[in-house]
C-alpha cells in the first residue's frame, strides 16, 4: 500500500514492535498448519490417493461478494483405486462441480459429510487427454467499502484472475491495470491486493483561472474540495482530501498541464513541497489530448500535482513512441510464433478444441478420399495390365 515518504521514518522501537507482531502471527498460525498437514496425510493414506501438484487455478471475480474458483488439471489419467486430491481454498464454499472439457460430469467426493465443511475434494476418475475442471463458489470473498471492491490475495499459487466484462480498470497493489481488452491478469506466486471501483464513472470538475477554465475528470472512492489551478511558468493543480484511504484516477488535459507529473501529499499547515512529500503515481492511457494519473493518499491533507516543462514533456512523448515501437515488434514476433492458447476450462478453449477436432476430421476425410481414389486408380491400372498380358500371350491351346 502506498505511503507518503514523510511517514516512512520509523524508530527502532517501532521496528521491533512490527517484527514481534509478525513473529507472533507465525507462531499462532503454525499449529493449524500442522493440523492441516496431518489431516491431509491421513486422507492420502486412507484413500490411497495422491495430492495434485500440477494444476491451473482461475478466479472469476466481479461486482459481487462471491467468486467462482476453477482448478484445471490437464495431465494424467487415473481410476478410483488411485484417486487424486486437491485442497479447497479457505473460506465459506459451496456448489461444487467436476466435469471434463466436454462438460460431462465426473465422479468425485469429499472427506467430510458435506462439501461446505470439507477441506479437500477427492477426484475418483480422469480420462487421458481430457482436461478435468473442478469448480466451486467462494462465498463472501470480495469486500465492498466506500465504493471500492477489495481483497488481499495471499496464496503463493500462480492464479489467473478473470474479470467480468463490465469492469475495465483494476488495481494491483495500487497500480492501475487496464483490462478492457485482456479481461484478466496472471498473478504469479500470487501475493497481491486486488481492487476495482463499483462505479467506473468519472466526475467532471470545472476550474476557473485567469479568465479561462479547464475541466478535470475524477474517479475516486472519496471526496475532494478547494480545487485550484495555477498556470504560467510552474503549472500546478491543488485540491484537499479528507478520507483516510483514498484512491484516485484523474484525467488531465495536456493543453493546460504537461506530463510527466510529480505528485505531492502534504499536511494543510505545510506550505512547501519537498522531496519527502512526493508520493508514488502511475501515468497511463495517454493520447493526444489527455493522460490519466493514479495515486493513493492515506489521510487528510493537500494533493499537489506539478506539471512538466515542454522539454520534459517532449522527452516523455519520445519514451512513449519507443514503447509503442517495441510493442509492435512483440506483436510481429507473436504472430510468427503463432496464436496464444486460451485458458483451459474456458469457453474459448472448448471452441478452439472443437475447431481443431473439426479441422482434423476434415483432413482425415480428405486423406481417406485420396487413398480411396489412389486405390481405385491402381486397381484400374492392374486390370489393364492383366488384359494386356492376356492379349500379348495369345489364346491358350
Amino acid at each position: 500500500m502506498q505511503k507518503c515518504s514523510k511517514f516512512q521514518f520509523q524508530s527502532k522501537i517501532l521496528e521491533k514492535k512490527v517484527l514481534f507482531i509478525l513473529f507472533s502471527i507465525v507462531l499462532v498460525s503454525t499449529s493449524p498448519q500442522v493440523f492441516a498437514n496431518n489431516e491431509l496425510e491421513t486422507l492420502l493414506a486412507e484413500k490411497n490417493g495422491l495430492l495434485v501438484e500440477q494444476q491451473k487455478i482461475i478466479f472469476e471475480v466481479g461486482k459481487h461478494t462471491d467468486i467462482q474458483v476453477k482448478h484445471v488439471i490437464e495431465t494424467g489419467a487415473w481410476g478410483a483405486d488411485r484417486p487424486r486430491i486437491i485442497e479447497i481454498f479457505p473460506g465459506t464454499h459451496s456448489n461444487p462441480t467436476v466435469v471434463d472439457e466436454d462438460g460431462d460430469g465426473m465422479n468425485f467426493s469429499y472427506e467430510k459429510d458435506t462439501f461446505e465443511e470439507s477441506n479437500y475434494i477427492i477426484l475418483n476418475q480422469k480420462l487421458g487427454n481430457y482436461d478435468l475442471i473442478i469448480e466451486y463458489t467462494l462465498d463472501n470473498f470480495m469486500e465492498l467499502k466506500d465504493g471500492l471492491w477489495k481483497k488481499e490475495l495471499q496464496f503463493g499459487n500462480d492464479i489467473t484472475v478473470m474479470i467480468e466484462d463490465e469492469i475495465e480498470l483494476i488495481f494491483a497493489n495500487s497500480r492501475p491495470v487496464d483490462v478492457s481488452s485482456a479481461k484478466g491478469i496472471n498473478c504469479i506466486g500470487c501475493n497481491m491486493t486486488l481492487e476495482y471501483f463499483n462505479a467506473e464513472k468519472f466526475s467532471p470538475k470545472e476550474i476557473l483561472f485567469d479568465n479561462d477554465k479547464l475541466t478535470i475528470d475524477f474517479l475516486s472512492n472519496g471526496k475532494i474540495s478547494n480545487m485550484e489551478f495555477i498556470g504560467g511558468g510552474t503549472q500546478l493543480l491543488n485540491f484537499d482530501v479528507t478520507d483516510n484511504d483514498q484512491l484516485f484516477v484523474i484525467k488531465i488535459p495536456l493543453e493546460h498541464l504537461l506530463n510527466p507529473y510529480d505528485v505531492y501529499f502534504t499536511e494543510k499547515e505545510d506550505t512547501s513541497l519537498d522531496q519527502i512529500d512526493k508520493i508514488r503515481k502511475t501515468e497511463f492511457s495517454q493520447d493526444d489530448t489527455h493522460v490519466n494519473v493514479s495515486f493513493r493518499t492515506l489521510g487528510e491533507g493537500i494533493v499537489s500535482i506539478v506539471g512538466a516543462t515542454p522539454e520534459e514533456h517532449q522527452k516523455k512523448l519520445e519514451q512513449i513512441e519507443n514503447i509503442k515501437s517495441r510493442e509492435v515488434k512483440s506483436e510481429k514476433i507473436e504472430k510468427e510464433k503463432g496464436l496464444a492458447l486460451p485458458i483451459p476450462g474456458t469457453k474459448a478453449a472448448s471452441e478452439l478444441a472443437s475447431q481443431y477436432s473439426q479441422t482434423n476430421e476434415e483432413k482425415m476425410d480428405e486423406l481417406e478420399k485420396s487413398i480411396d481414389e489412389l486405390e481405385r486408380k491402381n486397381n484400374q491400372l492392374e486390370n489393364k495390365n492383366i488384359r494386356r498380358d492376356q492379349t500379348d500371350s495369345g489364346p491358350f491351346l
